[in-house]
């Protein structure tokens, strides 16, 4: 009698079950999106070069122009110092500000982000890709000639970038 009053409490069940199928919407903030740097060409320098004649203030600029001071005012006469690329990636058409720092000095040469300015700030729009280009130009200025040693030079950099 339990197994018979059992079988039609569960058939009982299944004919009173019924279903509905249930969904909701969302959105998403952009500030979710993972921000990237991507670096596509690193900032070259052409070989810099000084002599007795050289002042302290001389500099090197990698904006992708030549340099057009003599020996004098310049660590790179004529030469074309090239600027960085870097890729940034995050939301689609977001708003993002670039922070470009630099401020290292080895030796007695400084590198700054622009020629005595260690800091660039630049606010730019992503693309419909979510894809913007950052160009990261930069100077190496003589700041104490007879700290120079004739050697390798290796300068820090930072690029921080960040929704608005």
């Amino acid at each position: 009698m339990n197994q018979a009053i059992f079988i039609i409490l569960l058939a009982l069940t299944a004919t009173n079950s019924f279903s509905k199928e249930l969904g909701f919407s969302t959105e998403t903030d952009d500030s979710n999106i993972i921000l990237k740097i991507i670096e596509k060409k690193a900032i070259h320098f052409p070989e810099l070069l000084f002599n007795r004649a050289t002042t302290e203030g001389a500099y090197c600029s990698a904006t992708g122009l030549p340099n057009l001071h003599d020996v004098r005012y310049s660590l790179c006469p004529h030469e074309i110092g090239q600027p960085g690329v870097f890729d940034v990636i995050g939301a689609e058409n977001a708003i993002v500000i670039v922070t470009h720092s630099a401020d290292h000095t080895v030796n007695g040469l400084r590198l700054t982000s622009k020629k005595q300015n260690p800091l660039t700030i630049q606010t730019m729009q992503l693309g419909p890709t979510g894809k913007a280009q950052y160009i990261a130009q930069s100077t190496i200025t003589l700041v104490d000639k007879k700290a120079v040693k004739t050697s390798e030079y290796n300068f820090i950099f930072d690029i921080f970038v960040a929704y608005q």
